[in-house]
């Protein structure tokens, strides 16, 4: 038999792998060797290959993994076009499997299990609503404790211990516990107290005990989440921060360089004012390092263009000098810095101080962009995340998909209702949103009772059947008004997104016109919007 001619593949059996999560990436490098097996005769990869890619439509077909499916059948199509016609290559159908690849890649992110974290609340046996729904979002399961026996299993294993102040409460006692609870815990749980007073004495007392922060009512929704999202992240000094050197001599960057390699700290290091500022417009750093005295520019003057820059205004900058005179340190602060180090300073406390500002930096970035009723992004946030996400699409030659969500008839509800009832259905559709997507797809507040969702490496079809299981979800879930009555709400939905729309303008109207459509069809379902529409 020739080798280019046709063989119909046999029908074969994936091997055990092909059960699991785990399955996915073994099919995905199965795939990767068949095609790139130089042993084989070409019309023996291509048979062979068809048999793998058509076991793994079913699979995903039974998985019901539309993004999969749908490049598993252009692999296969592919395929096909590959026995008919005999390109001189296989390029295109390396490229096809690659892609499939950062799908696979992307899917296992999303199914690797992740444990709960646990946050223990004391000081009452109810959670408030915000709280709850604020804990659901950021990953962390309440378990109440009592201050007198607590679970030594679960202090183990904690990452947050919340107390509830109570105006009647014992505080001092209460304090006095809750010093000794936190010596039994892992240095690295934070803890939170939400209280109905707002004074100095109760909050000396919270500093006392230890309290990392405190919240007080009403609830800033925005500052809690923040919070919470730290706590779940927080792994002592593991998280890695960016700094940025700006320092005339080099052998000032190979110092620190290796004092900062062994506290998980990266280290970007320029001699040069021109290099250094864009070095800090394209990395971001969380603290930026000046020396004060240079000879190109000196740094009070290059903390003055750092902070004219939108990107950098807000970047704690820190002078290291061996500068003793009180009255330049004072100039030099107040025309950008944000503190003075003497150059002598201790490797470990540099480490320290750096962290402590990169730690405040990002608490306060992440709050700029947070909604304060739903923790959710913000407006500019959410837009702005479709621009980078549209980017990256682009460069990798993936989907995406731009969902914006209405919720119907919310007029009527605040009109009917009460506006405080009106803000817990926004609260519930925005804790639906954030635990049922993925940790990488982006959920915002776009505006009163709109939101918008980014969905990476997903096509229009996958996002629509999504977002249609997450309407039918909602409206479902009951929601109790101010009043103690029960009401159930319904939203409205629009889908658009890369290939099919190529701006990040061109994809949010895409997505505004379709939810547009789902609106005047009669409410309460999903519409899509394809280049054709």
């Amino acid at each position: 038999m020739p080798d280019d001619a046709v063989t119909e593949p046999e029908p074969i059996e994936l091997p055990d792998w092909d059960t699991g999560p785990r399955g996915w990436p073994m099919a995905a490098a199965s795939l990767r060797a068949t095609v790139d097996d130089p042993t084989a005769r070409r019309a023996t990869r291509l048979a062979d290959l068809q048999s793998q890619v058509r076991c793994l439509i079913q699979r995903a077909r039974h998985e019901k993994l539309r993004v999969l499916l749908g490049a598993l059948n252009r692999i296969d199509q592919e395929i096909d076009r590959e026995h008919a016609q005999g390109s001189a290559d296989l390029s295109r159908l390396n490229r096809l499997i690659r892609y499939f690849d950062r799908l696979v890649q992307h899917l296992q992110k999303t199914r690797d299990d992740t444990p709960e974290a646990i946050a223990l609340y004391t000081g009452s046996t109810e959670l408030p609503e915000l709280l709850e729904d604020s804990l659901r979002r950021s990953g962390f399961g309440a378990h109440p404790i009592h201050l007198e026996n607590p679970d030594p299993a679960l202090l183990e294993h904690t990452g947050l211990l919340i107390y509830l102040a109570r105006d009647t409460a014992d505080h001092e006692r209460e304090f006095t516990q809750l010093a000794e609870l936190k010596k039994r815990m892992s240095a690295c749980a934070q803890s939170l107290m939400i209280s109905q007073r707002d004074d100095f004495a109760i909050r000396a007392a919270a500093v006392r005990a230890g309290i990392d922060h405190v919240i007080t009512y009403p609830i800033d929704s925005a500052r809690l989440n923040t919070l919470l999202t730290g706590a779940r992240a927080y792994e002592c000094d593991d998280e890695q921060i960016t700094v940025l050197l700006v320092d005339d001599m080099a052998t000032a960057g190979m110092y620190w360089r290796k004092q900062f390699a062994r506290a998980n700290v990266r280290l970007l290091f320029e001699t040069r004012p021109q290099a250094a500022f864009d070095t800090a417009i394209a990395e971001q750093p969380d603290v930026i390092l000046l020396d004060l005295y240079m000879p190109e520019m000196d740094g009070v003057d290059l903390a003055r263009i750092f902070r004219e820059h939108p990107q950098l205004s807000d970047v704690p900058i820190l002078f290291m000098s061996t500068e003793e005179r009180d009255q330049h340190r004072l100039e030099a602060k107040l025309k950008g810095g944000d503190d003075f180090l003497n150059k002598s300073i201790a490797g470990d406390d540099l480490i320290r101080m750096v962290r402590y500002r990169a730690q405040r930096y990002r608490q306060a970035r992440a709050e700029r962009r947070t909604d304060s009723l739903t923790g959710l992004l913000n407006h500019r946030a959410i837009t702005s995340l479709v621009d980078s996400e549209l980017d990256r699409a682009i460069r990798q030659e993936q989907p995406l998909s731009v969902v914006m969500i209405d919720i119907d008839k919310f007029k009527h509800i605040n009109d009917t209702h009460g506006h405080p009832s009106g803000d817990r259905v926004i609260r519930r559709l925005s804790t639906l949103l954030n635990t049922r997507l993925r940790k990488y797809d982006g959920v915002g507040r776009y505006g009163g009772e709109e939101f918008m969702v980014v969905l990476p490496a997903t096509e229009i079809d996958a996002a629509v059947e999504l977002i249609d299981r997450l309407r039918e979800q909602f409206a479902e879930i009951a929601v109790t008004t101010e009043a103690g009555d029960t009401i159930h709400c319904q939203f409205s939905a629009g889908v658009a997104g890369y290939p099919e729309h190529i701006t990040p303008q061109e994809i949010i109207s895409a997505a505004d016109g379709a939810l547009y459509s789902a609106k005047q069809a009669g409410r309460n379902q999903v519409k899509a919007r394809h280049y054709e529409d």
